[in-house]
């Protein structure tokens, strides 16, 4: 009985997390000029979800927002850009809101001031809803300048 149990929580935990995970992220870089270069964070979207804008009116879905840990080494030229997003009305928001389906690509341009080896680190905050629900997502990237 112990193991059918175990079974059972085992199984439904592991639908449950896939349910929770509609999205996932993907972080590269492109080297622009000596010192400049592009971080490009790429949100793999599941079917029938999507993803938000980084440009939402308040009263709305929460945003997608990047957030880089400030270091002496390098700094953020302007905000975050992001692909065209899909504009539509939605009745629970009683808005029109922008968000993005299957994919999403965000590139943020920064200046390095050494050349020696560096880490960016930083987080993205964002949510991603389906015709039944919305869900928070948090996660956190490091990438490596060479």
């Amino acid at each position: 009985m112990r193991v059918v149990l175990f079974l059972l929580v085992l199984i439904s935990t592991h639908y449950f997390s896939q349910i929770l995970s509609p999205v996932t992220w993907k972080t590269t870089i492109e080297k622009v000029s000596k010192n400049e270069y592009d971080i490009v964070l790429t949100a793999d979207i599941k079917t029938s979800w999507h993803l938000y804008s980084q440009h939402l009116a308040e009263g709305g879905p929460l945003p997608t927002v990047f957030t880089f840990v400030p270091s002496d080494n390098y700094e953020c030229e302007g905000q975050p850009s992001e692909e065209d997003a899909k504009e539509v009305y939605e009745e629970v928001f009683e808005m029109n809101v922008k968000y993005f389906e299957n994919k999403a690509v965000f590139k943020q341009r920064i200046k390095t001031n050494t050349f020696r080896p560096l880490k960016i680190e930083g987080e993205i905050n964002y949510m991603s809803c389906d015709t039944e629900k919305c869900i928070p997502g948090h996660t956190n990237f490091e990438i490596s300048i060479k």
